[in-house]
């Protein structure tokens, strides 16, 4: 009944702290709101100038099909304006295209070949590049019909129905996982290093209760508070984001749980390590940030150097955020994601521990 009792009384505390609740609640949704809505997800356009003077009709109608291709961004003016926007860097390629570039069909004589001058970014030869190969095409696609070769080759395009993956699908995932560690790590280190330097955890061991009641009853909070986190983060996406949830719904629980559990560890550490409020930022952002950054939350691991991978790997919210990324996006079973669960497993249990040595509740110092 005790524990019950100050469950409730905490639970009551930590939503009336407007602070806590807005890097527990309303952070998470802004990070989903403006990565989500930037959507990396979204094919890259390059940018490609084309410069014209008096075209004929062919040449027009060649110019207006190249801006019907979704992967190029066409850009029309003189060869200084189109030169210039070049050299500023806000244009990959600029062609400079002949009036008449494409022969007469009524005209007798041989037709001439047209050179077609190509201005390259060389600071962005990869789009250039790309471009360059996607204007090739084109230009032979448009040689063939007009000597009208005979089709060799017919390309039979069958659309098969996959799983399509946003990125809104990979982010959301690891939200979460941050939005745990956040709340497991801050709202403890904070609150109870207050506690700490105010005197209360004295005062609390005159009362008839229990040290480790006062203490559970705060880790069953947060712990709840990590529950519903995770199902309004995955809930509001769901509905705003059209993110999809593959996996069993106990599992994402019992991850959300072994992850609240992991970093509660750490957040109790924190709140030994420090000596007073103001040294908790100090202590908790130093072992935060290059978590948040490191650990594939906004962009994957598998983009960093192979030396950075290995490096990553151990850190207490990878695992997390992986197996949680892998159930929710791809269905994961608990097998499949065993390895991760013993690496949070083994990180509970050390940060735990050293809990344990670094925070009391001043029964040392009474």
């Amino acid at each position: 009944m005790t524990i019950r009792a100050l469950t409730i009384a905490a639970l009551k505390m930590l939503v009336r702290n407007r602070q806590a609740l807005f890097f527990t609640l309303i952070m998470p949704f802004i990070f989903i709101g403006i990565f989500g809505l930037i959507g990396f997800d979204k094919p890259p356009t390059i940018d490609l100038g084309i410069v014209t003077s008096k075209p004929t009709a062919a040449t027009t109608m060649f110019v207006d099909s190249l801006e019907k291709i979704d992967a190029l961004h066409i850009f029309r003016g003189s060869e200084a304006e189109e030169t210039a926007a070049l050299k500023k860097g806000d244009r990959a390629l600029v062609m400079v295209i002949p009036d008449e570039l494409f022969p007469d069909p009524a005209a007798t004589t041989p037709p001439v070949t047209q050179h077609v001058r190509l201005l390259q970014n060389v600071a962005q030869a990869q789009q250039a590049a790309t471009a360059q190969a996607i204007i090739s095409q084109f230009f032979d696609k448009t040689s063939l019909q007009i000597v009208k070769a005979p089709v060799f080759f017919d390309l039979q395009v069958e659309s098969v129905n996959a799983k399509k993956v946003k990125y809104i699908d990979f982010l959301l995932p690891g939200i979460v996982a941050m939005s745990i560690m956040q709340m497991a790590v801050f709202s403890v280190a904070f609150v109870f290093a207050d506690y700490k330097e105010k005197g209360i955890l004295k005062r609390l061991l005159a009362t008839p209760m229990k040290p480790y009641q006062f203490v559970t009853a705060n880790v069953i909070t947060r712990l709840i508070m990590a529950l519903f986190q995770t199902l309004t983060l995955l809930g509001v996406g769901a509905l705003v984001f059209h993110s999809h949830i593959y996996g069993a719904w106990w599992l994402i629980l019992l991850l959300s749980t072994l992850g609240g559990i992991m970093f509660l560890g750490l957040g109790f550490t924190i709140s030994g390590l420090a000596k007073t409020v103001d040294a908790v930022p100090a202590i908790a952002n130093l072992i935060i940030f290059p978590m948040l950054f490191l650990s594939g939350i906004f962009f994957p691991t598998s983009s960093m150097p192979n030396w950075l991978q290995h490096v990553v790997q151990y850190l207490p919210l990878q695992p997390f955020a992986h197996a949680m990324r892998e159930v929710v996006g791809n269905g994961a079973t608990l097998s499949a994601i065993s390895h991760d669960v013993f690496w949070m497993l083994g990180w509970a249990a050390a940060l735990c521990i050293l809990a344990v040595f670094t925070f009391g509740l001043e029964e040392k110092r009474v």
